[in-house]
């Protein structure tokens, strides 16, 4: 381990949409950093301001609408890049990204001799699969030469990397199987504010301001609005099943956001909220009865640990990162990734059973109270700055 003191991070992501993991966990760092002393610069190119970030106007956009509709990877002047870094005297190079603005970090290193740690956070497969579509990408003859060449790629890729920081046990695993030692692992699970994601926010009246009665059960999904979180079996379930005196309530925005709300929206039950922040957002979180995120491709899952923070029972799958914060029937329930059926079960059974959703409830802030994201970033910190000169 060493002094984090010594450290001037360049903290290096793409920027498709401004609701995602990736932001919320660059934004708590970066508190973590100006709390701790550390010098800690979010860096990334964008089409606008996007604080913490320091942003480099792109000189080129290429459409994700194939994966995700209305965004783009966004390139800047590599020179640019460079010149930045010098400017800050970065000492280390974090990729938060795979993309357009890793790259550029894994030849930034190279050119300026600095160490380059890459952030695994996405399961790329699951996610190849679930978002193609299209002539090319949605061929099922070219999608598995396409997923192949990706997975191929993501490898050479994190080979040059003198770590590779992992969120969870499952995918450290995968690391392993795909050749990479053991030695340049670092696992970096999940982190929360306890004091921002607290039970003490809770108030029940917020729900009357979004037109919904406050005596009502809610269940509740916080995150990206996009079909590889799988959020048509909540959608589904809410209108095949219209559970007695439940509301679902989504909070977020993406590429179905629309879509979803144009067909769904229209049903009494279920409620798009848009994106929420701060103590509005704190508030919802606490007001809730029970959390869902039905997504079988998350390699983090914060959200599920801010509902668990917030004194929340949560729903999740049994593939991915959640799982690894969650007791079946003790602070929560999983269910099995990709069986909507098998869902609709333990939906059904957890929503009956509102003496065990109380007994997960009271469960649920304690069982991650060591996963604070103040000792997240230590170690992060201690870790990396073991590789500067």
């Amino acid at each position: 381990m060493g002094d984090i003191r010594k450290l001037r991070a360049a903290w290096i992501a793409d920027i498709f949409d401004e609701v995602s993991g990736i932001i919320t966990d660059t934004e708590e760092m970066y508190a973590q950093a100006k709390k701790h002393g550390v010098f800690w610069q979010p860096l990334t190119c964008y089409k606008k301001p996007f604080p913490p970030f320091h942003v480099l106007k792109p000189i080129l956009s290429i459409s994700t609408n194939t994966f995700y509709a209305g965004t783009a990877f966004h390139i800047p002047i590599f020179f640019h890049f460079i010149s930045y870094l010098e400017k800050i005297k970065a000492n280390i190079l974090i990729s938060n990204t795979p993309g357009v603005m890793g790259l550029m970090a894994m030849a930034a290193a190279k050119i300026l001799d600095l160490p380059w740690v890459d952030i695994y956070h996405t399961d790329m497969d699951s996610y190849a699969k679930k978002l193609s579509k299209g002539i090319i990408f949605g061929n099922p003859l070219v999608e598995p030469v396409l997923n192949v060449a990706g997975l191929f790629y993501l490898k050479q890729y994190q080979k040059q990397a003198d770590l590779i920081f992992v969120r969870t046990k499952e995918f450290w695993d995968l690391k392993i199987k795909k050749g990479h030692p053991a030695h340049k692992l670092r696992y970096y699970p999940a982190g929360v504010n306890i004091d921002t994601f607290n039970p003490r926010w809770a108030n029940r009246k917020i729900w009357n301001s979004y037109g919904i009665k406050e005596d009502r059960f809610i269940v509740l999904y916080v995150g990206r609005i996009t079909r590889v979180k799988d959020i048509l079996f909540l959608l589904e379930y809410f209108r095949q099943k219209n559970p007695q005196d439940c509301e679902l309530v989504l909070v977020g925005s993406g590429p179905e956001k629309d879509s979803y709300e144009k067909e769904y929206g229209q049903q009494k039950n279920i409620h798009f909220l848009g994106i929420k922040r701060g103590q509005e957002l704190q508030k919802i979180y606490a007001s809730a009865d029970l959390y869902v995120l039905p997504s079988p491709t998350e390699t983090l899952g914060k959200t599920v640990l801010e509902a668990l923070a917030s004194g929340i029972p949560v729903v999740v799958s049994d593939k991915g990162g959640p799982k690894d914060y969650v007791r079946d029937k003790f602070n929560g329930r999983l269910f099995s990734a990709g069986n909507y059926h098998h869902f609709c079960e333990v939906m059904d059974e957890t929503l009956r059973q509102r003496e065990l959703l109380k007994t997960m409830g009271q469960n649920a802030r304690p069982s991650v109270l060591e996963h604070t994201d103040e000792k997240l970033f230590l170690n992060f910190a201690q870790n990396i700055a073991a590789l500067v000169k």
